[in-house]
């Protein structure tokens, strides 16, 4: 992540991440299409967050730019490595230790994403005015509301099925229809997940104050690039991991059981999704490899 830039640049680079795992498109057309427009939906995140001068704007689509052609050079050909990779795990079991590591090396590369995008994005947290900060903070909380609505506000009965339905679609997506083995390993990892919406959230709205307070102390002597780096740099660290440790044990006990999940989910489909999972992930790699060559 850009640690110079709320959450919506996240989303919006994070995007080509999540394609590695094949969860969020079907058909390499709409994957190629999908990458191609990662700079304007940036963009356009980043304007939503922050109502951008005009001056701003001419220079966020410039560098958004130059982000993305580094990332079809250099980031493209490691996911497509890492496609590889997955691909010869993928016929016989899996275990949570092997998609525990798959999920670190993912998390790696995206953590260079954000180190490119900070070098290039740097430029913009000390530009950014009173005014520019309001609109953040105000963004912030109307995500929030739709943030509670969808998590807070519903009783557990209909937050346990919203999060089944949305690990089902996703991973059908990947193995296509899942038999019953496999979709009662998802029921039984959401009905016994530590997920804990109230607990999540609080944790968002300690990051979403650390950004505001990094950004409010940033325009206080923003002349003073290093000490601008380096507060941006805290706020990306406190992101990644929590000072709060009960938190950080949470977050990775998450990690943990999503882990288990994935490989239990797995193994309990037949060989044949095993080997529809293969060319699916087969077919996102050589699109990674032609894009990456454009």
């Amino acid at each position: 992540m850009s640690v110079s830039l709320p959450v919506c640049l996240r989303r919006a680079l994070c995007l080509t991440i999540l394609l590695v795992w094949g969860l969020l498109l079907q058909g390499c057309s709409a994957v190629k299409l999908a990458y191609n427009q990662v700079p304007q939906l940036a963009y356009w995140q980043l304007n939503r967050y922050l109502d951008l001068s005009d001056a701003q704007t001419d220079r966020v689509r410039s560098e958004l730019d130059l982000l993305h052609q580094w990332h079809r050079s250099t980031m493209l050909p490691q996911h497509a490595r890492l496609l590889q990779q997955v691909q010869q795990h993928l016929p016989g079991t899996v275990t949570p230790e092997q998609a525990c590591r798959i999920y670190d090396d993912a998390r790696i590369q995206l953590d260079a994403v954000w180190a490119q995008a900070e070098q290039q994005l740097l430029w913009l947290a000390p530009q950014l005015s009173p005014a520019q900060i309001r609109t953040l903070e105000m963004q912030q909380a109307q995500s929030n509301v739709d943030w509670k609505k969808q998590w807070l506000d519903a009783s557990p009965e209909q937050m346990r099925e919203q999060r089944y339905k949305q690990l089902l679609s996703r991973a059908e997506t990947f193995y296509g229809t899942l038999d019953e083995p496999a979709r009662e390993a998802l029921r039984s990892y959401v009905a016994r997940s530590s997920f804990d919406p109230q607990r999540s959230y609080v944790e968002r709205l300690r990051r979403q104050k650390d950004l505001v307070e990094v950004l409010q102390g940033i325009a206080q002597n923003g002349s003073d690039h290093q000490r601008t780096l380096g507060l941006l740099r805290g706020y990306r660290t406190r992101y990644n991991a929590s000072p709060d440790p009960t938190y950080q044990r949470y977050a990775q006990r998450l990690v943990e059981e999503g882990c288990e999940a994935f490989a239990r989910m797995h193994n309990a489909m037949a060989p044949a999704q095993r080997l529809q999972a293969v060319q699916s992930l087969k077919g996102y790699e050589r699109d990674f490899w032609v894009m990456a060559a454009q």
